[in-house]
């Protein structure tokens, strides 16, 4: 699933010490009637083998479409069925085009829509598919990924963050991170970590990466900044969050998940707390939410920084709701917190061009596109077990 150069981290990362290594990658082919790519620049990857699922794929269904708003133009979806393994575009509710197998490269991990392609990372490397054509590129990783994200990097390139298999690692568990442009189709490895981070932004000049080390705590307290030349560490932000952690596009503000008690003795209440990365200070304004005690849950930013979408979900930031209070939005400017839509999923991957809204249900084949401009929306049935990775 997509990100604005946004890590959404549920998941527990183990953490440990910082290593710079540069290792080489093979080039293979998408499938037999591809032509065959040129070796990119060195590529970082890694241990673990994992295989894919060897189940019999089932048979997928189209998606169901609601009839969207008068006048309002219902984007087309570009769909990984990961049972039948191929990417497809639907509009509609229909099949549109096929436009490539996904057979080969092991278990899909992520995908993003980057520039006229859609990037795929799976466990044996990255795939690019060009949607003006379909051509398909596969390039090999030297090593086997066991989980990884996509997280883009300008208008054509994305960041792979690879976990890895890495037994100077106190818990065996590295990072490797590189780099794949869609206009020239290379790929280049940035660096290992023998450690488990995050990948929260890389600066427009690509020298720098903002990276949120992780240990078996789901909290985190410190920002890393790290030169992507040779892997030092140039700063080291002391920070405060739980579970989820974003920088915003322009690189200027980094917003968490917290949480606060209002006095002495009462309940702690979930909060976000925003962070000015442009001022030497490490104090956040801290930003209460709606409907107390709730929390915030996925964190999204809009492609021009000036707004966060989340779900409101009610109690403490570990309870398991059954309900949530609806999608909200943070104006960067001014700090106000309002609501987008009275109703959500409980839980839902989330992600925005600044018109639509994407909510893809977790544990539901379904997807909700919100129209922000008339906070109208649409109801869109899955395949199974399918990844949505944009829409045009």
């Amino acid at each position: 699933m997509m990100r604005h150069v946004n890590v959404l981290f549920q998941r527990l990362f183990i953490g440990v010490g910082l290593i710079f290594l540069t290792s080489g990658c093979t080039v293979g082919q998408a499938d037999t009637a591809t032509p065959a790519v040129s070796t990119p620049p060195a590529v970082t990857a890694s241990p673990t083998v994992e295989q894919a699922d060897a189940a019999t794929p089932a048979a997928s269904t189209p998606p169901a479409v609601a009839t969207p708003p008068a006048g309002v133009s219902f984007p087309a979806l570009l769909v990984i069925d990961t049972d039948q393994r191929t990417l497809m575009e639907y509009r509609n509710g229909q099949a549109q085009q096929r436009f490539a197998d996904l057979t080969e490269g092991g278990t899909i991990l992520d995908g993003m829509v980057v520039a006229d392609a859609v990037v795929i990372l799976q466990e044996e490397g990255l795939r690019r598919i060009r949607l003006t054509d379909g051509d398909s590129r596969f390039q090999s990783f030297n090593q086997t990924v066991r989980s990884g994200a996509l997280i883009r990097a300008g208008d054509d390139a994305v960041i792979y963050e690879a976990k890895v298999d890495d037994p100077q690692a106190e818990f065996g568990v590295g990072t490797a991170i590189g780099l794949y442009r869609t206009t020239d189709d290379s790929m280049k490895a940035l660096l290992t970590l023998a450690r488990n981070v995050g990948v929260l932004h890389m600066t427009a000049d690509q020298q720098r990466l903002f990276l949120l080390p992780f240990g078996q705590d789901p909290s985190f307290g410190t920002l890393l900044v790290v030169n992507v030349g040779d892997g030092q560490v140039l700063e080291e932000r002391a920070i405060e969050g739980e579970l989820f952690a974003t920088i915003s596009p322009d690189g200027r503000r980094l917003v968490t998940t917290s949480r606060r008690a209002a006095s002495a003795g009462a309940q702690e209440e979930g909060v976000l707390l925003d962070y000015d990365l442009t001022a030497p200070s490490a104090t956040p304004q801290i930003i209460s939410l709606p409907k107390a005690p709730g929390h915030a849950w996925r964190l999204t930013w809009s492609p021009d920084s000036r707004a966060l979408y989340f779900l409101l979900r009610p109690g403490d930031i570990y309870d398991e709701p059954a309900t949530s209070f609806g999608v909200y939005r943070l104006d960067a400017a001014s700090g106000v917190v309002e609501q987008v839509t009275e109703t959500a999923p409980v839980d839902a991957f989330l992600r925005t061009d600044g018109q639509w809204l994407m909510l893809q249900h977790s544990g539901e084949r379904r997807v909700t596109m919100i129209n922000l401009a008339t906070r109208s929306s649409t109801v869109v049935d899955l395949p199974t077990q399918a990844i949505v990775v944009g829409w045009r």
